[in-house]
């Protein structure tokens, strides 16, 4: 499956993160509060799960990394498309999770490394 992040009906394909288990990972978060009740007893309110997405790539090229960079800025609700489903999840840019470095892969080809972190709308 293909990998998309991107406005509502034209999503960018982006690289296929590293075939490893830090390439892609998803984990839920349960959203909701812990009430202690005047009779000592804890009564927990859920609303829902949202998922985090956490997605690296190795080795990739500099118009890649550029296509993953513009999706990072995007401060806007995107449509998000993992690898590994059909499902399609609407997400938000974590602040501050986009990060980057290369090496040369004595060629003279910049090949990099990037990290970016998803979090779903709820």
């Amino acid at each position: 499956m293909a990998t998309t992040l991107g406005p509502s009906g034209s999503p960018v394909t982006l690289a296929s993160p590293s075939f490893e288990r830090e390439g892609y990972t998803r984990h839920g978060e349960d959203v909701g509060i812990m009430h202690e009740m005047a009779d000592g007893s804890i009564v927990y309110d859920s609303v829902t799960t949202r998922y985090r997405f956490r997605l690296s790539w190795v080795g990739i090229t500099e118009a890649e990394r550029d296509a993953i960079q513009t999706r990072a800025e995007d401060k806007t609700a995107q449509v998000f498309s993992p690898p590994d489903t059909a499902s399609t999840y609407t997400v938000f840019v974590v602040p501050n999770s986009f990060q980057d470095s290369y090496r040369e892969d004595g060629t003279g080809t910049r090949r990099y490394w990037c990290q970016l972190e998803l979090v779903e709308a709820s």
